[in-house]
């Protein structure tokens, strides 16, 4: 069995900044699973900032996520944040944290977005496919769709922040992913992530004619990147790549539970934003960080690694999948912390066009695998640039 990293010190927290959502997804996950919660303190904010700076110096490596409920209904504790970072002066080597927030666009107004774009902040929208597949499931309130709020917020940004921007879409049962993947890469978005809902209710599922045109779409995008095109970048795929090149291994799918954690508006620690509010997985609190117990508890259980769970033993991909997201297997899972089928249908199908990329590529174009390992591709060129190897085109 491989060894796992031992769990160290917090190195990211994903702040439920607000606890709810100005829109009304036909799918949402959250309000299948977490409990209503109220907006986030600026005293917790202040909590969460010492615990990632416990000495108030700045530590390389730390980053904050956003993406419970709606982030920017809480701008002003945003504002409180961006505050808290500038006056860590320097850049993210130096010690100053990267933010990703993610959001549903909807409240990206021009202003907001100017804002973002100023900030230095990785953003992420959630955009489901063209109009009318967007307007079926992401709705407001009253039940209107969503498309051209969100549409707008996305071009703008994919324009103005191309390297820090990106895409969601959520795969819903009938949505085709070569139009979900050109709406997306029609606005402009260079950096797309498909990802198959997690929910109960079989209408929203996607079947097994889904599977099977989205095994065929991620087979022909594996074909153009190996044709030498360049289509927008497909962030799960790209990840399944990278592993089968052997870079970023490791026997669990993230870190959730061992160097990162989420923060409840009250406070409480939890292994990611998708457990907040949920008692059975609290692991702590802000004030005094992860609890030993709860936290090894986790890791023993619901966050153990592939290796450790039965249906993953004999899985092939398991390798380039690192397990099922904990709280996807623990939420919606068929139980005992067995996997959700219908995500390793959607694994399997990357991790097979994934290996043949790096099996083709590897014949006819080696150096074209270089495009999925960025950092090597840097190192190659420093030793260039140091007298070395000539530049690697």
């Amino acid at each position: 069995m491989r060894a796992e990293p031992p769990p160290g010190p917090l190195l990211a927290v994903a702040l439920d900044a607000v606890g709810s959502c100005n829109i009304a997804c036909r799918y949402c996950a959250e309000s299948a699973t977490q409990p209503r919660r109220r907006p986030m303190s600026e005293e917790t904010l202040a909590a969460a900032w010492r615990l990632l700076f416990p000495d108030g110096r700045p530590r390389p490596g730390r980053s904050i996520h956003l993406g419970s409920g709606e982030p920017l209904l809480g701008l002003p504790l945003l504002h409180r944040l961006a505050a808290l970072i500038e006056r860590q002066d320097g850049s993210a080597a130096a010690g100053r944290p990267e933010v990703h927030l993610t959001t549903n666009g909807t409240l990206a107004t021009p202003a907001v977005r100017d804002w973002l774009v100023a900030s230095g902040w990785r953003v992420k929208i959630s955009l489901d496919g063209p109009r009318e597949v967007h307007d079926r499931w992401r709705v407001d309130r009253r039940g209107a769709g969503t498309w051209d709020r969100v549409a707008a917020a996305v071009a703008d940004l994919a324009a103005r922040m191309p390297e820090r921007f990106s895409v969601t879409a959520v795969l819903c049962r009938g949505a085709d992913p070569e139009a979900v993947f050109a709406a997306a890469a029609g606005l402009g978005v260079r950096r797309i992530e498909l990802v198959p809902v997690a929910h109960r209710d079989p209408r929203v599922l996607p079947g097994r004619a889904d599977v099977a045109r989205y095994r065929r779409f991620i087979a022909a995008y594996a074909r153009r990147c190996a044709a030498g095109e360049d289509p927008p970048v497909l962030i799960r795929f790209e990840g399944k790549v990278r592993r089968a090149l052997g870079y970023g291994l490791q026997p669990v799918p993230c870190a959730a539970g061992r160097t990162f954690a989420g923060v409840g508006p009250d406070g409480a620690l939890y292994p990611c934003f998708r457990f907040i509010g949920v008692d059975a997985f609290r692991l702590g609190a802000v004030a005094d960080g992860l609890e030993p117990g709860r936290s090894a508890a986790f890791r023993r259980g619901a966050g153990r690694p592939w290796e450790e769970r039965d249906p993953c033993r004999t899985c092939r991909a398991a390798p380039l999948c690192g397990g099922p997201c904990f709280a996807v297997a623990e939420m919606f899972g068929p139980g005992a912390g067995a996997p959700l089928p219908l995500h390793c249908a959607y694994v399997r199908a990357d991790a097979r066009a994934a290996v043949r990329l790096v099996r083709d590529l590897s014949r006819r174009d080696p150096e074209r695998l270089l495009v999925f390992v960025p950092e090597l591709r840097q190192a190659l060129d420093g030793l260039a640039g140091a007298g070395g190897a000539g530049p690697v085109s």
